[in-house]
């Protein structure tokens, strides 16, 4: 799959359905994702993807990158779940988040939502790095 990743600016406004199911067809149409960068502390970054009015969490590991492991209980389901927040650093800057970002929306487009696709556009919100 080839992947495009644009910077964009963040929206003064965002809306997205609470636990809505991501988009399908809206994604084999368009080929878009968004991604978001929320801060869980000064260092460790939570990375979220947005189809549609879909936004899931994409706190995966990813080979070659340093994250930060965080298991805590679900409210909505009631079980445990394991995120791996990316690590912000010297050595990890915004290019390497790029990367770690592709890595990521890449595995949960292919193994989560089982979509293969032959091209995608990743539209990256880096207001917040």
């Amino acid at each position: 799959m080839k992947i495009n990743l644009i910077e964009v600016p963040r929206p003064q406004v965002k809306e997205f359905t609470l636990m809505a199911e991501p988009n399908k067809d809206l994604l084999k149409e368009t080929k878009t994702v968004r991604v978001d960068i929320g801060h869980e502390t000064k260092t460790r970054l939570n990375t979220s993807m947005q189809i549609g009015n879909s936004c899931v969490g994409v706190n995966f590991e990813a080979e070659g990158f340093k994250t930060h492991e965080n298991t805590e209980w679900n409210y909505f389901s009631g079980n445990r779940v394991t995120k791996y927040f990316f690590v912000k650093s010297k050595k990890q800057n915004l290019e390497a988040y790029k990367e770690y970002v592709k890595a990521v929306v890449e595995n949960a487009i292919k193994n989560y939502l089982y979509v293969e696709l032959d091209e995608l556009t990743i539209e990256l919100e880096v207001d917040n790095f």
